[in-house]
């Protein structure tokens, strides 16, 4: 039964779904016919409307420095990750006992589910270096969120001595895994002075606020041996450096004979490595013997060569290990960010405090990791957004035959930033890849409301109706579906702009943009599209008019008086 066809004393004997769905569509009938009267007034005061629409647009522009940009939202997936270093040149053992102290004080946290201790890592790995990954328990069934739980670890990690730890929650997106957030690489031609602009660099990272647990690839010399050969007695023995090196290296960082595989079914390299007592000291490995490649005519065998006899060892220092990119050493800078500050803004006052300091001709630093590709984010979405703009203009000039009415209804684009900017403010979050993929959403859905307006006045003013009065029928005809649209996707955002279940928080500032720039541009179209349609009509008239004297002066005729406007 439609609701015309229900008297009003037959509505209460209908179930009471459909008695609140007539009472809404009362309450809606009666704010809807208060619209023309609304609309004629901003029809008589087009400044103040033009005013107001510039108004939320400069304070939208306003809003997004306390917003602050970043790569991607934090979220709580009930993951995180405990890395530690010990001492450079700490022996395998040792960091393997530093990594169960530091599991067994993790497993002490009533939100820790289990723990997963690895050290080194590769074929050889590094022996000072160990990661630990921690499962947290549902989020339903502990008290710390992932972040408190993070900030509470870093400063009690810290008490386990011989250790440098550093927390930092699992984020995995759409986009894949997620390194440190803030990541400088710092690079030079000569180590020696690469290694002092480093650490300035890192000094000026610490003192950035927002900036937790920074640290640098550069952990330190480790003790080496140094292995210099007499080239010359070398040759006279029959070995090339090839040869010395192809020696030492696979009795030093093993080499991998075969693979086992245990009765389980899983399989373990078999590592053949020279033993520890055998090369403790230089002259351990000065006794090593090397195959050369002559032949004793005595034996008829190749001899082997003590390596003190073609070369010295000498025992000293060495880095860890080397970086290098582009042809240059680097010396990578790594840091996280503190819950509640924006990796963009944390970037802009890093980048500023090592301005400050200044670093050696011919040594510079570039950012990599989460602020990199931050900012070729907002290159890739500043274009793709021109685009939409392009692409829309291009439809809606074909779609009504004009090329001045178009503008008018694409001015609601800029009028939805307003409401992005506002519900990001109010729900704390930042501008990010998400909230930018909803603002390239909004492009397409704030310009079906003027296009409804604008294409049903188009049709009264060729039924011989005069502009306002077919605005003003336009608007309250209208309305309804305009309403309806808008409230439709509003309604449909909102269990996603909730951030239900775990790491929702990701995907929750695209919804709140789409809301919050729905709501405004809604609003505001209602008023600004039939003002701005009215004032490009009004120029286009002016245009032709002016056409029209020109064109009748060329060929002498005398200019009619023109009619009276609408």
């Amino acid at each position: 039964v439609e609701h015309g066809a229900l008297a009003p004393d037959q509505r209460g004997k209908v179930n009471p779904i459909r008695r609140v769905a007539f009472a809404f569509n009362d309450w809606f009938e009666r704010v809807a016919d208060h619209y023309p009267q609304w609309l004629r007034w901003a029809l008589d005061h087009r400044l103040v409307v033009s005013a107001i629409a510039i108004a939320s647009v400069v304070g939208a522009f306003l809003l997004v420095p306390k917003l602050g940009f970043t790569w991607m939202p934090d979220a709580d997936q009930g993951e995180l990750n405990v890395g530690y270093r010990t001492a450079p040149g700490s022996t395998l053992g040792y960091t393997l006992g530093k990594g169960r102290e530091i599991v067994a004080f993790l497993k002490k946290q009533p939100e820790v589910d289990y723990t997963y201790l690895s050290v080194g890592g590769g074929f050889r790995g590094t022996p000072n270096n160990g990661s630990i990954f921690v499962k947290l328990l549902p989020r339903s069934k502990r008290k710390r969120s992932v972040f408190d739980l993070q900030n509470d670890l870093r400063s009690q990690l810290r008490r386990i001595p011989g250790t440098q730890p550093s927390v930092r929650a699992n984020q995995t997106s759409i986009f894949g895994g997620r390194g440190s957030p803030i990541q400088i690489n710092v690079q030079g031609p000569e180590v020696s002075r690469l290694k002092l602009a480093a650490a300035r660099v890192l000094d000026a990272v610490k003192s950035v606020p927002g900036v937790a647990e920074p640290n640098s690839s550069d952990e330190g010399d480790i003790p080496e041996l140094d292995v210099r050969v007499d080239r010359q007695e070398a040759w006279r023995a029959g070995l090339g450096i090839t040869t010395i090196g192809n020696t030492l290296a696979p009795l030093f960082s093993g080499q991998r004979a075969t693979r086992w595989e245990d009765p389980q079914g899983f399989e373990h390299d078999v590592i053949v490595v020279y033993p520890d007592s055998m090369r403790t000291s230089a002259a351990d490995v000065a006794q090593i013997v090397v195959p050369s490649s002559s032949i004793d005519p005595r034996s008829g065998q190749r001899p082997m060569i003590p390596l003190a006899q073609v070369a010295q060892v000498q025992a000293g220092v060495g880095p860890q290990q080397i970086n290098r990119r582009n042809l240059e050493q680097q010396v990578s800078i790594n840091a996280n960010v503190l819950p509640g500050y924006a990796t963009g803004d944390v970037a802009n006052d890093v980048r500023h405090e090592i301005d400050k300091v200044g670093l050696p001709p011919g040594y510079h630093f570039v950012f990599g990791g989460d602020v990199q590709n931050l900012e070729e984010t907002k290159g890739y979405v500043l274009e793709a957004m021109l685009l939409a703009v392009v692409f829309i203009y291009l439809i809606l000039a074909s779609l009504f035959g004009s090329f001045v009415q178009p503008l008018a209804i694409m001015l609601a684009l800029p009028l939805s930033f307003i409401g992005v900017t506002v519900a990001l403010l109010i729900t704390r979050d930042n501008i990010n890849v998400m909230t930018m993929i909803g603002i390239i959403m909004l492009m397409g859905l704030v310009t079906k409301n003027g296009i409804l307006l604008v294409d049903f006045a188009n049709q009264q003013r060729e039924g011989g109706a005069a502009r306002a009065e077919a605005l003003l029928t336009a608007g309250r005809i209208r309305l309804r579906p305009i309403i309806m649209t808008t409230v439709a996707m509003i309604f449909g955002m909102i269990p996603l702009a909730l951030a239900l279940g775990a790491g929702a928080e990701q995907r929750a500032p695209m919804a709140r943009a789409v809301i919050g720039g729905l709501i405004t541009s809604t609003l505001l179209t209602l008023f600004v599209v039939p003002v701005v349609y009215t004032m490009l009509d009004d120029v286009a008239a002016l245009v032709t008019r002016r056409r029209t004297a020109v064109e009748r002066h060329d060929v002498g005729v005398a200019p009619v008086p023109e009619p009276a406007g609408d």
